[in-house]
C-alpha cells in the first residue's frame, strides 16, 4: 500500500512542479550554406514571442532547444521521428535546462536595428534589415534582404531564430508587425549569400513539459 502511495505522490509532485509550454504555429526554413543546407524547424506561440522551440537538423541528427527568453533559459530535448502517411511525426523527451550566458546579451547590448521598406504590395513586403554592431570598439554593419508575406500574426521570431545568427535569442530584433517571412538573403561585400527559404508552415497544437 505504501508503494502505491509513494508512486501517486511522485506523480503529483512532478505535475505540480513543472512548467507547460504551448505552441500553435510551426515553420521550416532551409538555409543554403557553403558546405550544406541547414534545415530549421521552429514552433512558436502567436500570443507569446518569448517561447520558441527549435529543431536543428544536420544530416540525420536532430536536436531540440526550447528558448524561454523571458527567463533567459534553454531547455534541451531529445528528438525522435517517425513517418505516418508520408508525414514526419516528432516525439520529444526532456533532457536538461541551462541559463543563457549573460555574455551573449552583453555582446548585443549596443546593437542597433533598422528596417527599410524596399517594396510593398497587397501580398508581400520586402525590407532591408541593417544591423549595426558596436562591440569592443569595433563597428560592423550587416545587411539582410527579407521578403515578408502579410498574415494575421507576427511570425518574425520564427525566422529570427532560424536564419539571423547570432541574434537568434535577441527579442529586441523584431519587426513588431504581422507577417510571415518567406525568403531572405544576406548581403556581404555587395554579394548575395546564405539564402533562406520558407518550405513549410502550418497551425499546430504542441505542448512541452519542463520540470522546475
Amino acid at each position: 500500500m505504501k508503494k502505491y502511495f509513494c508512486l501517486i505522490l511522485f506523480l503529483l509532485t512532478t505535475i505540480t512542479f513543472s512548467q507547460k509550454f504551448e505552441f500553435d504555429f510551426v515553420t521550416e526554413y532551409v538555409t543554403t550554406l557553403p558546405d550544406n543546407d541547414r534545415t530549421t524547424t521552429t514552433y512558436s506561440n502567436s500570443k507569446n514571442s518569448n517561447h520558441l522551440f527549435l529543431i536543428y537538423q544536420n544530416g540525420n541528427k536532430r536536436s531540440g532547444f526550447l528558448y524561454d527568453l523571458e527567463y533567459k533559459k534553454i531547455h534541451e530535448f531529445k528528438v525522435t521521428s517517425s513517418k505516418e502517411n508520408g508525414k514526419i511525426m516528432y516525439a520529444f523527451k526532456y533532457k536538461k535546462s541551462s541559463k543563457i550566458k549573460s555574455s551573449y546579451f552583453e555582446n548585443s547590448k549596443n546593437d542597433k536595428y533598422e528596417f527599410t521598406e524596399l517594396e510593398n504590395n497587397s501580398v508581400f513586403k520586402t525590407v532591408l534589415l541593417k544591423v549595426t554592431r558596436d562591440f569592443n570598439g569595433q563597428i560592423n554593419t550587416y545587411l539582410t534582404e527579407i521578403k515578408i508575406q502579410k498574415s494575421e500574426a507576427n511570425y518574425f521570431p520564427n525566422f529570427r531564430v532560424a536564419a539571423l545568427h547570432p541574434w537568434e535569442k535577441i527579442k529586441e530584433l523584431d519587426i513588431f508587425e504581422n507577417g510571415l517571412v518567406v525568403e531572405s538573403v544576406q548581403i556581404r561585400n555587395g554579394e548575395r549569400v546564405y539564402p533562406s527559404k520558407l518550405v513549410h508552415s502550418e497551425e499546430v497544437e504542441l505542448e512541452l513539459i519542463v520540470p522546475n
